[in-house]
């Protein structure tokens, strides 16, 4: 329906983790070229609050992962799903943008979803990976689906879902001319953001950096914090002498080799031509429950893509920190494999090409905004 002309348009969008608030920020910053009256109202972080989003939520306390830990956090996702009923009840958005984050989103989406708001989901749940038989679900509560890799658009069109394939939004950081001058020992690491994963990771690899300190000294480790993550919580490492930095992206074009916990960061590691291992430890019920659950032959979307497992992964009981110093001394020493991941990561950089998908998106919002 199209907005009252003599109004403001009002349009709800969240995201729940620190790359969401980065691609919906962008998102937003666009749709506002398109829209220069809009309203955003909704949940996110930093980036989303600077784009002007009036935020009923910190993203701190958005940035769960597991299943055991997302019940510990009930009361809170319960509460937060009414105040975004309560909002969209009061401001009638003419658009509710749920930006990835599903388990949260789908539930929202199947209780506002009416005649007059309509559902354009950026970053589509991965339901090819973990729940094929929840795209009827997903069928019955969006509108549009805006898609970020090629393959998604056979896979939920075959659902009835309406796809439409934008590009991935991290083409936009990636530029090919960026200049790579990497230090030969320089290593990152990246446990990732939430609380959970911090304390899963940040131990195991301050075991790693032991062992690699016992047997190649010369290594200068860097960890990345997330904005949302407190130093503190990345004792363990800095006490071994690893350096905190901030700016992932210069340490992802000047470091050696990096290990990365499994998510969104070994795609842009892939498109920033870093050589890299992906490991990933969790509760013992979060992982069996995932077990079932997901139908992928791999955690790296690297490997995804270019069907075949050229970046080793450490999931679980394999995350040892034996296995992963052994991996980094691979990564680090062996010129064959790096140039094996060097080829396999231009194909992906290939393949993502283009660097415009927030605008396209916009492009798609605004029009059905004046519909």
């Amino acid at each position: 329906m199209r907005p009252d002309p003599h109004l403001p348009t009002h349009i709800f969008i969240t995201a729940g983790d620190p790359s969401g608030d980065i691609h919906a920020a962008r998102l937003m910053a666009e749709i506002r070229k398109r829209i220069p009256d809009v309203i955003f109202e909704g949940f996110g972080g930093p980036e989303m609050e600077f784009q002007g989003l009036r935020s009923l939520a910190h993203i701190q306390d958005l940035a769960v992962t597991g299943f055991w830990e997302v019940a510990k956090r009930y009361r809170f996702f319960r509460g937060l799903l009414k105040r975004c009923e309560e909002a969209i009840a009061r401001t009638k958005p003419v658009l509710f943008i749920p930006v990835d984050y599903p388990g949260f989103n789908m539930r929202l989406a199947a209780r506002v979803r009416s005649p007059t708001i309509r559902i354009v989901w950026y970053i589509a749940p991965q339901l090819w990976a973990w729940g094929e038989g929840r795209a009827k679900e997903l069928a019955s509560v969006v509108d549009k689906l805006l898609v970020v890799f090629p393959f998604e658009v056979e896979f939920f069109q075959k659902h009835g879902i309406r796809a439409e394939y934008v590009g991935h939004p991290l083409s936009e950081e990636i530029r090919p001319e960026q200049e790579k001058t990497r230090s030969p020992t320089q290593i990152l690491l990246m446990p990732g953001s939430r609380k959970q994963e911090i304390h899963f990771h940040v131990p195991l690899l301050a075991e790693v950096v032991e062992l690699m300190n016992s047997s190649q000294p010369t290594l200068n480790f860097v960890v990345a914090k997330a904005r949302n993550v407190d130093v503190r919580s990345l004792e363990p490492l800095a006490h071994r002498g690893v350096t905190v930095i901030e700016d992932v992206e210069h340490a992802m074009l000047t470091s050696h080799a990096a290990l990365i916990k499994a998510g969104t960061s070994t795609l842009e590691a892939a498109l920033r031509g870093l050589p890299f291992a992906t490991f990933y430890r969790t509760s013992a019920l979060t992982f069996q429950v995932s077990k079932r659950l997901v139908n992928v032959t791999s955690v790296t979307m690297m490997n995804l893509l270019l069907h075949r497992s050229v970046v080793h992964e450490y999931i679980q009981g394999n995350a040892t920190a034996l296995n992963l110093e052994r991996e980094l001394v691979e990564l680090t020493l062996d010129n064959a494999r790096r140039n094996e991941l060097t080829s396999a990561m231009s194909k992906v950089q290939s393949m993502l090409a283009g660097g415009s998908a927030s605008a396209r998106a916009a492009d798609i919002i605004s029009e059905m905004v004046q519909r």
